[in-house]
């Protein structure tokens, strides 16, 4: 019986883990001390923070004590904007954002919205990027307290004028906030020079563990902590470190950096061959997103006429792991709201995300596998549609 070869393209939504940010983490699971303490063991692990805290603010061009550590990316998104606009309340209630964020922003948006904020929606073109000019609109309103736009979108990969948002947003003396979930440990990235106030980082998007991620916070923003904070981080969030995944992310990311530069263009043109491949060989399907203003690790296209879960299973058996639904829900068939913002008709879109590890030759069986699929598929579909016609006309 033939070995099905495992090709994993779901690097856009979490990544292996890094070998170095394995030995990094084995390592610090004998730090077992509380950093708040000084006795030996507590100043162990906190020597692991200050060093890991080190490691990520050089990595954006921030300093130490700018960052704090969250249990991941919808953390860090959360205090950004729970946490920002608490301290200023009494100057407004609204908040900017875009149609196409992360949902971890349209969480933390509902909950202050049951607390009498309010917020606005600002749409995007048919490549997924703001309207600046209605941004800057609404950020010059009055009463406006924070402005969140994602650095680069976590469906279609394009990526936002984010040192001209920020800059519209300074100008009208409103907060800051990106998500660069996506983009950091993949592309250069200096929160100074974007003069950001905000940044969200997810340590499993670029090679570190699971549940850990952080939040730079520019020097002299207030930030409430969310949901409450005792002395740990600068008193801006709950709950004791995660001193091992901390240090395996900062050494996920130091490791990233090393090469980021050569994987970046590799991916791009690796992202490219399969943006084309999929237009030329497969019927009716459309790639999404912006195709050069995009981070190199992201493809997203839709098939019509296919059932998303079906798609998504059968290429799984054929060993390629891809992203399929409304890209950050468990629901293979459910339909794309961002490309509905960005108008495309409500469909299901897929995600391929490539890697470090992805080849040369993983794209091209992707491409050889999928067009026949496709079709076979759609001629299931259609025979299935005729029998169900059939069987009523006979009704």
């Amino acid at each position: 019986m033939a070995t099905t070869t495992r090709t994993y393209l779901d690097h856009s939504s979490a990544t292996p883990l890094d070998e170095r940010a394995r030995a990094a983490l084995l390592e610090a699971l004998d730090a077992f001390g509380d950093p708040l303490r000084v006795h030996g063991d507590g100043l162990t692990a906190r020597r692991l923070l200050d060093d890991a805290r080190a490691t990520v603010a050089a990595a954006i061009g921030a300093q130490p004590d700018e960052i704090v550590f969250t249990s991941g990316g919808t953390e860090a998104v959360a205090l950004a904007i729970w946490g920002g606009v608490r301290p200023i309340r009494e100057l407004g209630r609204r908040i900017v954002t875009t149609t196409v964020e992360h949902p971890a922003v349209g969480g933390v948006l509902t909950t202050l919205e049951t607390d009498g904020f309010e917020s606005i929606l600002v749409p995007v073109d048919e490549r997924g990027v703001v309207d600046l000019d209605a941004f800057a609109a609404e950020v010059r309103t009055p009463g406006t307290l924070l402005a969140s736009v994602q650095h680069a979108n976590h469906e279609v990969g394009s990526i936002q004028p984010i040192a001209e948002a920020a800059r519209l947003s300074r100008e009208a003396g409103v907060l800051f906030h990106t998500d660069a979930c996506q983009t950091v440990g993949r592309l250069p990235l200096d929160a100074v020079a974007l003069e950001v106030d905000l940044l969200s980082v997810s340590g499993h998007k670029f090679g570190g563990p699971p549940g850990v991620g952080a939040l730079y916070v520019r020097r002299g923003v207030p930030v409430a902590a969310y949901p409450c904070g005792d002395d740990r981080e600068r008193r801006r969030r709950s709950g004791m470190e995660n001193v091992p995944g901390v240090a395996a992310m900062a050494a996920a990311l130091a490791a990233r950096l090393e090469d980021m530069g050569d994987q970046a263009a590799r991916q791009w043109a690796l992202t490219d061959r399969l943006r084309s491949g999929i237009v030329e060989r497969v019927a009716d399907a459309r790639v999404h997103g912006h195709p050069t203003q995009r981070v190199p690790h992201l493809v997203c296209f839709s098939v019509a006429g296919v059932d998303a879960e079906i798609l998504s299973m059968a290429l799984d058996d054929r060993g390629f792991r891809i992203a399929a639904g409304s890209n950050c829900s468990g629901a293979a068939g459910e339909a794309s709201s961002v490309l509905e913002q960005m108008g495309s008709p409500a469909t299901t879109s897929f995600r391929i995300g490539v890697g470090p590890e992805t080849t040369d030759e993983d794209a091209d069986r992707l491409l050889v596998t999928l067009p026949p699929l496709v079709a076979e598929l759609r001629e299931v579909a259609a025979s299935a549609d005729l029998a169900m016609d059939r069987f009523e006309d006979g009704a």
